[in-house]
């Protein structure tokens, strides 16, 4: 019975780490980051500039999530000291992380690159069998990330990328309509904004930050 109540309070302090909005926000850096490459490349600007860009903005969206974690929600919900199951959870989940982030940008800059040097991206696979590939590439990790965190929403910004890159690969419309491109991505970036910085707000109004006691308790500030 002990160890029953013990997985419960584990799984609810698993839930609080993860249900503050934060993976929302950091996705919302990530589709920005896409959308601020593809602007800066509809200027004559050097390749290096669009590569600086993109790599800031969505690196320094995990670093945004690392310190608010620390920040503004380890004091809110303490200090919690998982078993080793979710422990290796966690070592997978961060794994996972930075893993979807270099995917997309990977994605993103061959994208943009195969327009700009003339090359056919995935090689002679055909459009809609490229854009399958990357289907896979991003949705295997993404995938994992939803299920290790037990968070299905993350499946919608994978979507959000997928759409972008349909539109830019099979349909083209890129050359239809130039600005197309970061228009897509920055639609995508709005909705993952939208989404995480009201449940973000919600958590820090919910959730107060815990003191601790002369004599060792603790309580809510």
């Amino acid at each position: 019975m002990t160890s029953i109540r013990l997985n419960d309070i584990e799984r609810q302090s698993w839930r609080m780490t993860s249900k503050d909005g934060l993976l929302d926000i950091l996705f919302g850096f990530m589709l920005l980051g896409a959308c601020v490459s593809s602007l800066i490349s509809l200027w004559a600007t050097p390749d290096w500039l669009r590569i600086t860009s993109l790599s800031l903005i969505q690196f320094g969206g995990v670093g945004f999530l690392v310190w608010m974690r620390r920040k503004e929600v380890q004091p809110r919900i303490g200090h919690v000291k998982f078993g080793p199951k979710r422990a290796r959870r966690t070592r997978n989940m961060k794994i996972l992380m930075v893993v979807c982030v270099a995917v997309t940008l990977g994605l993103v800059l061959l994208t943009t690159l195969s327009n700009r040097l003339g090359f056919t991206i995935f090689g002679e696979a055909g459009a809609l069998s490229a854009w399958a590939i990357i289907t896979a590439v991003i949705m295997i990790p993404i995938g994992g990330l939803a299920y290790y965190h037990d968070y299905p929403r993350l499946l919608l910004y994978g979507s959000l990328f997928l759409i972008a890159e349909f539109l830019h690969i099979v349909v083209g419309l890129p050359e239809l309509w130039s600005p197309s491109a970061p228009l897509v991505y920055g639609v995508g970036s709005m909705i993952g904004f939208g989404i995480g910085i009201p449940i973000f707000i919600r958590f820090l109004r919910t959730m107060p930050k815990i003191s601790v006691d002369e004599s060792g308790g603790s309580d809510h500030a």
